[in-house]
C-alpha cells in the first residue's frame, strides 16, 4: 500500500497530536529475525490507512512509531481507535504478537523545518510512553474538548493524575475504550510517587528519533540548567519546567524544543514576547551558541558547543 501524505500540512496553532510505538520492538525484531521487515511493513500499512481515513498528517516515522497531527480532537481519536482495531485484528507473520501503544494530546505547536515544535509535542510523547501495548491514553486536553465522538461506543476512563518522566506537573490521563480494542491493562508507566528532578539533573534522552547533545541555560542568579532533548517550557506558573518570578513573564511564555538541527525556541503567544539577542520572535527560531534569550525582563544565556 503506497503512502500518499496530505498535500498541505496543518499550519501552526492548536492541533491534536498522536504518537504511536510498538511495545518491545527490539525483542520482537530479534525473535522474528528475517520476518521482522514484513511485520513492520504490515504495521505501517495498517496504521497509515487509519491515519489517512481521518485526514492525519504524518510528521515523522521513527523506526517503529509514528508522529501524526490532526486539525481536531475527533479525527485524532477516530484514527487512534481505527488503527488499534486494525492492528488487533491483523494476522501477523509467524503468528507474532504485535501490540502498539498510543498517546493523544491537544495543544499549541509551531510548524518548523518540515515538522512541529513546542512543549506540547513533548507532553504528547511522554503520554505515549506511559501507555501499554494495545492501549490508547489521552490527556485531559483531548477529553475535555472532545465533541460528539465519531466512534460509536467510545468511552474515556479517568485514570487520575500521574507524574511522567521529564514533566514537572502531573498529567491527568484517560484511557479510551471502544469495541474491538483491548481494555484491560496494568497501571500506567509513571513515576511512582517520586519527586521530579530539575532540568539540571536530566540525562540526554531521545524523542521522536531526535537526539541532541545537551545545552546549558544560564540564569541571572548564577544557576545553570542543562537543556536536553526533552526540551522545557518557561513561564510564571508552577506547571512550567523553568518558573520565573518576573511579572512581565506570561503564565506560559515560551518553549524550547529539540530538532535534528539543534534547539528551537517558540513563543507561546506571550503578552510581552520572547526576544533572542533583542530581536522579538515572529516565528520559531533555531538557537546558536552564545544567544541571549529575553523572557519578560529576564535574560537567559544559551550555551551549546554542539
Amino acid at each position: 500500500m503506497a503512502f500518499v501524505p496530505p498535500t498541505t500540512p496543518p499550519a501552526s496553532g492548536e492541533l491534536a497530536l498522536l504518537f504511536t510505538d510498538i511495545e518491545g520492538s527490539t525483542q520482537l525484531a530479534q525473535a522474528l529475525g528475517p520476518q521482522w521487515p514484513a511485520t513492520l511493513r504490515l504495521h505501517r500499512e495498517l496504521s497509515r490507512a487509519a491515519f489517512q481515513q481521518y485526514d492525519g498528517h504524518e510528521v515523522d516515522t521513527a523506526g517503529d512509531g509514528f508522529f501524526v497531527v490532526f486539525v481536531d480532537r475527533e479525527r485524532a481519536v477516530g484514527a487512534a481507535i481505527a488503527a488499534q482495531r486494525a492492528l488487533t485484528a491483523a494476522s501477523w507473520p509467524t503468528d507474532a504478537t504485535v501490540r502498539v501503544r498510543m498517546g493523544l494530546h491537544h495543544g499549541h505547536v509551531e510548524s518548523y523545518d518540515g515538522g512541529y515544535v513546542g512543549y506540547e509535542v513533548h507532553r504528547a510523547a511522554r503520554i505515549t510512553a506511559a501507555a501499554h501495548g494495545g492501549q490508547v491514553l489521552a490527556s485531559d486536553a483531548i477529553v475535555r474538548g472532545l465533541q460528539v465522538p465519531r466512534e460509536q461506543g467510545l468511552a474515556a476512563v479517568d485514570l487520575g493524575q500521574h507524574r511522567l518522566k521529564d514533566l514537572r506537573a502531573p498529567e491527568q490521563l484517560f484511557q479510551l475504550k471502544a469495541p474491538g480494542i483491548e481494555t484491560a491493562f496494568p497501571p500506567v508507566r509513571a513515576l511512582a510517587g517520586a519527586e521530579l528532578v530539575s532540568a539540571a539533573d536530566l540525562p540526554t534522552t531521545t524523542l521522536g528519533g531526535v537526539e541532541v547533545a545537551p545545552a546549558v541555560l544560564g540564569l541571572p542568579d548564577g544557576r545553570r540548567l542543562m537543556l536536553t532533548s526533552s526540551g522545557l517550557r518557561i513561564g510564571r506558573v508552577t506547571r512550567n519546567d523553568l518558573v520565573l518570578a518576573d511579572p512581565s513573564v506570561s503564565r506560559h511564555h515560551c518553549a524550547i524544543s529539540a530538532t535534528k538541527r539543534g534547539f528551537v525556541v517558540t513563543d507561546l503567544q506571550s503578552t510581552h514576547g520572547t526576544h533572542v539577542n533583542d530581536d522579538r520572535l515572529e516565528a520559531s527560531r533555531l538557537l546558536v551558541d552564545g544567544d541571549v534569550l529575553r523572557v519578560g525582563d529576564t535574560k537567559i544565556s544559551f550555551t551549546w558547543p554542539g
